[in-house]
């Protein structure tokens, strides 16, 4: 929690520098906490400090960790606030560092005054993510003291299908022989590939099941490997969650690493 400092301040005169005697104590104590003498200049920029300090927003929460299920296209992440100090406080922006993910407060206010709570509410889109994936939220206030804070969305998503590997690469002038990608079913139900399509006509792409509804191997073979070629094979399937009926694969055809110097 977030305290405001109650500044006071005294001169004295000593040879050849002029200081300030800067006290201070905290929000709803009577107690004096510390006393120090600094250069004016330096207690100037201090009690400005202070003063902005006591306008605050502070959040519940700066990092929210979130589980979702299989069938979830998306997920809500709710951020809980409340203005802190004297003073009212201003959202001037909040720029989610993903396209994936929406934010904005609850009722679309931006202005709250001391003492007003609030809720930052987001939505992650799930799309193609998979395992455990974070997103940052960009919070600009008018406080110089708060200018930009970082809210943090962390979702863990189930993986519903396993590639190994997870894509094909060849060399330029390889001989263009046939590779393969296994894929695993590792979510609770069964589920079948029905179909490929490749994203590049010089790319053929075969299924062969090794285990109905738990395992396939999926065959690359390029026409020819004379020229560079980046795509994917798109892996049709009979999947019952509607954003996993799609598996993509990726293959590239590329030139040799350069040998290292001698």
């Amino acid at each position: 929690m977030q305290s405001c400092c109650i500044a006071r301040m005294f001169t004295e005169d000593i040879p050849r520098q002029t200081f300030s005697i800067f006290q201070w104590r905290r929000a709803g104590s009577s107690d004096i906490d510390t006393v120090m003498k600094l250069p004016l200049p330096v207690f100037a920029f201090l009690a400005a400090l202070s003063a902005a300090a006591c306008a605050g927003i502070e959040f519940e929460k700066t990092e929210l960790h979130l589980k979702a299920k299989a069938d979830d296209a998306e997920i809500a992440a709710d951020f809980k606030f409340k203005i802190t100090g004297d003073k009212p406080v201003k959202i001037t922006d909040i720029n989610p560092t993903c396209s994936c993910l929406k934010a904005e407060t609850k009722d679309g206010r931006t202005e709250f005054k001391p003492g007003e709570e609030g809720v930052l509410q987001s939505v992650f889109q799930l799309g193609s993510f998979e395992g455990v994936v974070g997103k940052q939220i960009l919070v600009s206030t008018d406080n110089p003291a708060q200018n930009e804070l970082t809210l943090m969305v962390k979702v863990e998503i189930p993986l519903i299908y396993k590639a190994e590997p997870e894509s094909l690469t060849w060399e330029l002038n390889e001989e263009p022989k046939a590779k393969t990608i296994k894929i695993s079913i590792v979510g609770e139900k069964d589920i079948a590939v029905t179909g490929l399509v490749s994203s590049r006509e010089g790319m053929a792409a075969e299924v062969k099941e090794l285990k109905k509804g738990r395992e396939y191997e999926i065959s690359l073979t390029p026409r020819s490997t004379a020229e560079s070629m980046l795509g994917f094979v798109r892996a049709e399937t009979d999947a019952p969650y509607p954003r996993h009926k799609k598996k993509l694969l990726f293959f590239n055809i590329k030139r040799a690493p350069a040998a290292p110097p001698k």
